[in-house]
């Protein structure tokens, strides 16, 4: 696998979509800045406290006053005299401070739960626009990408890996921003009790960060290849499940069951390394923490022996507990780290999606289209699959050959030929989700390529032997060919497809639930969805794909007698296995292996005794 992007980079990638949340983002920073520095002031208060239960324990020069000496000589100052409940100056002194205590930590605990709050809500607002964002970006793409794609791994990125990116978020915007805080509460209250023992101790904090730094790359490569091989076995469970009737009627689900263990097996085996590496860093880390403390400690103490560093128990107190909440909190940073690189791994293959870039868009200066006035011409067409950014395709890679043929408007021409000969590939590039690789597709005398996509599109309807339709109502499904119309449109649609018999049968009517991609409607009653969809549309051009191919004899009469309706007065290009659906055609176009063959009417192709002739012949018995 390439070299990922490091943090640097992630994090530039991750920026834009907090900078959406900018005002949120600095409130989240100053709670966390003041939780954190204010929670830490606390530790000045133990010094008057310890001092209390160990008094008179002063080891350092009487004229050496550190910040705690003279916040102590004025707190002292401060409450000199007072009295609460009738007790006497030491017992007082004690209940203020502790009440000081308790209010403090009341405030600062409020101010961390509004922080935690925001902090992670700001997380969960950036990672549902990251998906969203994702989302929309992979329906930009087009066709050319798709056909390529694994489903399952697609998913697994929108799902798994979208989501493993909001720990990097949700760690950015939480521990990485009031963690460095916190060390430098620490280390200011650590200073203020002992200047000198402070200043010592500094070098052993870069220790802490050492195995992030070394293992950290690490973990992120892996990371990544653990989530790539997660894209693996979710491919392979989503592809069990669609295709849930081929296995049953096989008997192949312990088959299925195996591929999918042998998928889950290599991402726990990928994993495993992740995991292994990860916890090599963290146990480092944990090791040089508190060994750490132990040589903090250890050369603190050999070097009292010689200077005295704290002038008294207080000061000695407050300095260790600063000192514990430094390297507690140099430690969650590390741990942090730790956890970005991990996820690093699936914030890189959400964003390896990012970098696609649609082939089919539009030029420089599109042209606007209206609607077909002339026709659509094909001229000396070639395309390939095998290579869609170049013309440089051997023979046999070509679909379409030096194809060249022209449609008039409001005429209907058939495409027919063996599966193979191209004729949906034609389609495909009429309807622009490819592009040739030379040639041109002309309409009204336009390269194609210079139309506004969305204005050609707007003008295309398409119905293909595989009717789709969506979860939901029947209305719905129709109304998607034309989300404004009306429900006078809708059931008028629904009409000229002759669907008002079966919708009457309805108990719910047009508000009926259809079920996942349409399967409480028979294979007839789903094509004439889709055809009373492209009647809403009410396109210039149709483009019929083997619409009637997979029906039986009674289905394909009632949806014959749809296109019918739909064709009237369109330009329409169809594509038919069965000649007999195309014999009212202006013009057949016969393909093979991507070429252009013969031209004529019915009559006219009977009569050249060519292949047209051979395939009637064959479906006729004649």
């Amino acid at each position: 696998m390439a070299k990922g992007p490091g943090v640097a980079e992630t994090f530039k990638r991750l920026w834009p979509y907090l900078s959406r949340y900018r005002g949120r983002a600095v409130a989240v920073v100053l709670l966390g800045a003041i939780a954190a520095v204010g929670s830490k002031a606390n530790l000045a208060l133990l010094k008057p406290l310890v001092n209390l239960l160990f008094p008179g324990e002063s080891v350092g020069p009487a004229g050496d006053l550190s910040g705690l000496d003279k916040f102590d000589a004025w707190l002292s100052e401060v409450l000199q005299g007072v009295s609460v409940f009738g007790t006497n100056q030491t017992v007082s002194t004690v209940l203020v401070i502790s009440a000081t205590l308790l209010l403090s930590a009341l405030l600062f605990a409020s101010i961390q739960f509004f922080f935690l709050r925001l902090s992670r809500m700001l997380g969960v607002w950036m990672v549902t626009d990251l998906r969203q964002d994702l989302a929309a970006h992979v329906l930009d793409l087009d066709l050319s990408y798709h056909s390529k794609r694994r489903l399952g791994d697609l998913m697994s990125r929108l799902t798994s890996d979208v989501g493993t990116s909001l720990r990097v978020m949700l760690l950015v915007v939480e521990e990485l921003v009031q963690e460095p805080f916190n060390v430098l509460g620490g280390f200011f209250m650590a200073y203020l009790a002992a200047p000198k023992a402070t200043l010592g101790m500094l070098i052993f904090l870069p220790i802490l960060a050492l195995p992030v730094i070394k293992l950290g790359p690490k973990v992120r490569r892996r990371s990544a290849k653990s989530q790539a091989r997660l894209g693996d076995a979710t491919q392979t469970m989503m592809q069990m499940f669609s295709g849930i009737r081929e296995v049953k009627v096989f008997g192949m689900e312990q088959r299925e069951v195996d591929e999918y263990r042998k998928t889950n097996q290599n991402f726990v085996k990928q994993t495993d390394k992740m995991v292994k590496t990860q916890a090599m860093s963290l146990a480092m880390t944990n090791f040089f923490s508190f060994g750490g403390i132990g040589l903090v400690v250890g050369a603190i103490a050999l070097l009292n022996q010689f200077t005295p560093l704290f002038k008294d128990a207080g000061s000695m107190m407050a300095f260790f507990a600063a000192v514990a909440v430094m390297f507690n909190s140099v430690k969650r940073l590390t741990k942090a780290a730790s956890i970005v690189y991990t996820s690093m791994g699936a914030t890189q293959r959400v964003f390896e999606v990012f970098d696609l870039q649609p082939e089919i868009g539009d030029g420089p200066n599109p042209r606007n289209f209206s609607g077909l006035q002339s026709g659509i011409e094909f001229r000396d067409l070639n395309f390939s699959y095998a290579n869609g950014k170049t013309a440089n395709n051997s023979e046999n890679e070509l679909a379409i050959k030096d194809l060249n043929l022209s449609v008039a408007k409001g005429q209907t021409v058939a495409l027919v030929g063996a599966s193979g000969a191209g004729k949906s590939t034609l389609l495909d590039l009429v309807a622009r989700f490819f592009d040739p690789q030379a040639g041109v597709i002309e309409v009204d005398g336009i390269d194609l390529r210079e139309l506004k996509l969305a204005d050609w599109l707007k003008n295309i309807a398409v119905v293909s032997q595989r009717p789709f339709l969506f979860q939901t109502s029947l209305r719905e499904n129709v109304r998607y060919g034309r989300p404004e119309a009306s429900d006078a449109e809708i059931e008028a649609a629904c009409r000229a497809a002759f669907l008002d018999d079966f919708i009457d049968a309805l108990p719910q009517g047009l508000d009926t639930e259809i079920g996942e991609a349409g399967s409480r409607l028979s294979g007839g009653q789903a094509q004439r969805v889709t055809i009373a969809r492209a009647i809403l549309k009410n396109a210039d051009v149709l483009l019929l794909d083997e619409a009637t191919s997979s029906l039986d004899s009674e289905s394909e009469r009632r949806v014959q007698k749809a296109l019918e309706a739909l064709m009237e007065g369109r330009t329409t290009i169809v594509i038919a296995h069965r000649l007999s659906t195309v014999l009212s055609a202006d013009r057949i176009y016969v393909l093979d292996e991507g070429r252009l063959v013969e031209a004529g009417t019915h009559e006219e192709l009977l009569a050249e005794q060519g292949a047209y002739a051979k395939l009637w012949a064959i479906q006729t018995n004649d």
